[in-house]
């Protein structure tokens, strides 16, 4: 039995163990994180599945991550399972000064230019629109579906803040370090920084379509309709790490969305909520290291750094990890013989 710890309990973590479950062999998986569930970052995101290009990563490889991910979800979709995952089909309008530039747009369901009429329905004036349909995938709901999949498949939970990944020397045959912004202080990596996002959560039922519009980049905004409410947002603060709900944010929100949709002032505010996306200067870190420490050494595959693209990149990731731990460990074990 080969023992893989997984450091971090988000939507990247939890992906990457329920990947290595479903495809490594007489594996042990075990998850450790300080946050679960509505403790992390992913859980406070919309989840809309929306393609856009990562500076610092290949388009190559951008595209197969983009691709796997949305591919995993539309699976779920058409399954029994995806009313417990908090996964639908979401259609909606892109709103921009710029021509709109998403590597892997061509992936979703349908992405299109609005016609002249569409865009005349909306009180908000931009040069260029477009249709799309998509997925949301809320991580409420989806990160609790990973979490009973994982531990039912016989994967192990500790939660605790873990300050070294020398603890695991002798003790795991690899680490996935899946730690998001805790990769700063983790592994050391000065490129990190956090970037803060805010929104409301609403009561608006008879809205159905998504709404998201760039008003001065990197200034956007956001009606997203989800299973029991709308998300509406947003903001993309870098190094800008408090975590407060910030009311000149909150009023900037607010008279962004009500222009693009006006029937938002008889909304019902259910509540506002902030989180901090794991920035990286050079992108997703996604790639193996020999890690040595006074009492050892041991392998590692970096998987983190992907600031707003949890949900678009997850699955994908995880599949690409799950590779990279799959070559590793048959070098580690036969180096055990």
């Amino acid at each position: 039995m080969r023992n893989i710890v997984v450091i971090g309990g988000g939507v990247i973590g939890l992906s990457t163990a329920v990947n290595i479950q479903e495809t490594i062999p007489n594996v042990q998986v075990t998850v450790i994180a300080e946050h679960f569930e509505e403790e992390t970052t992913s859980h406070v995101a919309a989840g809309i599945f929306c393609p856009y290009s990562h500076p610092g990563v290949s388009q190559e490889r951008i595209r197969t991550w983009i691709g796997d991910s949305f591919a995993h979800y539309s699976k779920i979709i058409n399954s029994a399972e995806a009313v417990e995952a908090g996964m639908l089909r979401l259609s909606g309008y892109f709103f921009g000064r710029q021509p709109y530039v998403g590597e892997g747009k061509d992936i979703i369901y349908d992405f299109r230019v609005a016609t002249a009429i569409e865009k005349s329905s909306f009180p908000i004036r931009f040069p260029y629109a477009d249709f799309f349909t998509s997925v949301l995938v809320e991580c409420r709901f989806y990160l609790p579906f990973l979490l009973k999949k994982f531990k039912k498949a016989g994967g192990l939970i500790e939660r605790r803040r873990v300050e070294s990944l020398e603890e695991f020397v002798g003790k795991y045959h690899m680490v996935m370090n899946c730690s998001g912004s805790g990769a700063c202080k983790l592994v050391g990596d000065q490129t990190m920084y956090p970037v803060r996002g805010q929104i409301y959560r609403v009561k608006a039922p008879w809205l159905k379509h998504a709404v998201l519009a760039t008003f001065d980049n990197p200034v956007d905004a956001y009606i997203i309709p989800c299973k029991d409410d709308v998300v509406l947002g947003g903001c993309r603060q870098q190094n800008r790490a408090d975590l407060t709900v910030d009311k000149f944010d909150s009023k900037s929100i607010w008279d962004r969305c009500i222009a693009m949709e006006p029937s938002l002032k008889y909304a019902e505010i259910i509540s506002e909520n902030d989180g901090l996306r794991p920035g990286r200067k050079n992108g997703v870190r996604l790639e193996t290291e020999v890690m040595t420490f006074p009492i050892g050494s041991i392998k590692v595959v970096h998987n983190y750094g992907h600031e707003g693209s949890g949900v678009l990149l997850s699955w994908g990731c995880a599949k690409e990890a799950t590779q990279l731990a799959a070559t590793e460990l048959v070098t580690v074990m036969q180096a055990k013989l």
